[in-house]
């Protein structure tokens, strides 16, 4: 008799896939928050005066 595990665990190509995918989509959170951040910056220094 061969017994089977009760809990199969995932392929590692989909866990790997799944871990490229978050650490895409928190690269591309960051870019965007980053932009935007820069974005406020700079106005930020455009109505103070500090550049044109």
């Amino acid at each position: 008799m061969t017994s089977e595990p009760t809990n199969k665990f995932p392929n590692k190509k989909i866990i790997k896939s799944a871990n490229f995918e978050a650490k895409e989509q928190f690269t591309k959170s960051a870019l965007e928050n980053l932009k935007t951040e820069r974005e406020r910056i700079v106005n930020s220094l455009k109505k103070s005066g500090e550049i044109d």
